[in-house]
């Protein structure tokens, strides 16, 4: 037995009572204890509660090397919120194990692969079968059961779905967070409204470039540059929580500060910043890949924006990779490296997964993998199979080749996986990157 697993029937009690909702205002024990921190319970029955869980929490936090202010900074984000009570459902019901094995924490479904576009960089492929409703609420179900807290709807473009607004009630019924990732052609107004009043927790729209010609040449389709700004600024009026999404690449690269200006200017929620891979459809363009300076070199802008920044930036991979690896001042380890460090960087596998149109289910949007379909399988049949050899090696960092394995950073980076897969032909291979070893 491992040294850790002695606790685990107190873990489990402790992640129970964790999990519990309050009566009255139907908070979980452990969002009334963040929020303790910020001096924001209202709850009078939460209040009787936090003492205590406080106290458990705080050993918990010394044991992390995380301080008070970084709870205080962490206990305000939604996100991070529906994380934390996803992976106290997760503990309670399978002990400390899933601290080394991971849980998907946060799920990309891509319910359709159908689309109104053929946008050059696209990850997607076409399934000939597709999910009924009936399978789409069966594997939510499932992910819920598992200790899932973030659904991702995707596709392909979700809204050619015409149950996609009781497949997003059903989702936030559960208790879900909740989100939509869209190309925004489709957000007519009364799509607006139906997000708006079902709750949508974000809403992420694409948007890949400053200039039209630019935007649309990647959407490959004239016109939708102008189309997507209207979406953008319905979204923002409307009072939804509006994310962008830009896929960066050579041709786009020059016009990061323009493009920073753009949604500043339209007063968007937050920005994830991505950069190229050549999977799916964009295999046709490998050269549109930015090395590894260049990547660089769009880090540090994105450091430096942050510094006076309105809008939320989250930069991905590298929010869960190279951050760490950063000075301890620097914006994105302040704000995320102490969870970097306890997810152990590149989450493939272990704290993320994805769900293709027809139920399959891969570690990683961009790895092609399949792990097994969930109309067939149970999650955890799927997620702890113990012989499956992908899910042995995306966890195991002693596995990795090259510059990652011997890197002093492996264990709370690893590199992207997928980025190493689709260079190399091999998931353990080397990730490119410009962190001096």
């Amino acid at each position: 037995m491992n040294k850790l697993e002695i606790f685990n029937p107190f873990v489990k009690r402790l992640a129970k009572w964790y999990s519990k909702k309050c009566s009255k205002c139907g908070n979980t024990h452990i969002e009334a204890v963040l929020k303790s921190f910020r001096e924001e319970i209202t709850c009078s029955e939460c209040k009787k509660k936090v003492f205590l869980g406080k106290i458990l929490l705080k050993i918990i936090m010394v044991s992390m090397k995380v301080d008070n202010s970084d709870l205080i900074g962490l206990s305000s984000d939604k996100e991070v919120i529906s994380s934390i009570n996803a992976l106290m459902r997760s503990i309670n019901k399978y002990g400390i194990k899933i601290i080394k094995t991971g849980i998907p924490i946060y799920v990309v479904f891509d319910i359709t692969s159908k689309c109104n576009l053929k946008c050059i960089h696209c990850y997607s492929s076409k399934q000939k079968e597709v999910l009924t409703t009936k399978d789409v609420y069966h594997i939510l179900d499932k992910l819920y059961d598992a200790g899932v807290g973030m659904i991702d709807f995707g596709g392909g473009e979700p809204l050619l779905r015409k149950d996609i607004f009781d497949i997003l009630s059903y989702s936030k019924d559960l208790g879900f967070y909740t989100s939509i990732s869209t190309n925004g052609t489709l957000l007519s107004n009364d799509n607006i409204k139906s997000l708006k009043k079902i709750e949508i927790d974000h809403i992420c729209i694409s948007l890949d470039g400053a200039k039209p010609e630019t935007h649309d040449y990647i959407r490959n389709k004239k016109g939708i540059h102008k189309k997507t700004i209207e979406a953008i600024k319905k979204c923002v009026t409307t009072g939804i929580n509006t994310q962008i999404s830009t896929v960066f690449m050579k041709r786009n690269i020059k016009e990061l500060a323009d493009l920073y200006i753009l949604l500043e200017s339209l007063h968007v929620d937050g920005w994830y910043v991505y950069d190229f891979i050549s999977a799916g459809r964009g295999k046709e363009i490998p050269e549109e890949a930015l090395s590894s300076q260049k990547r660089e070199q769009l880090f540090t802008k994105l450091q430096e924006l942050t510094a006076s920044s309105s809008i939320s930036i989250k930069s991905s991979p590298y929010l869960i990779t190279v951050n760490s690896a950063y000075e301890p001042d620097a914006y994105f380890y302040r704000k995320y490296g102490k969870l970097t460090e306890f997810i152990g960087g590149c989450p493939t596998g272990r704290w993320t997964c994805h769900i293709s149109s027809n139920g399959d289910v891969h570690p990683c949007y961009l790895l092609p993998h399949k792990l097994g379909n969930l109309k067939k399988n149970t999650f955890e049949e799927l997620w702890f199979n113990k012989s499956n050899p992908v899910l042995k090696e995306l966890r195991d960092r002693t596995l990795l080749k090259g510059s990652c394995g011997k890197c002093k950073y492996r264990d709370v980076c690893g590199g992207c996986r997928a980025r190493a897969f689709w260079k190399t032909g091999d998931y353990l291979e080397s990730d490119s990157c410009w962190i001096k070893k």
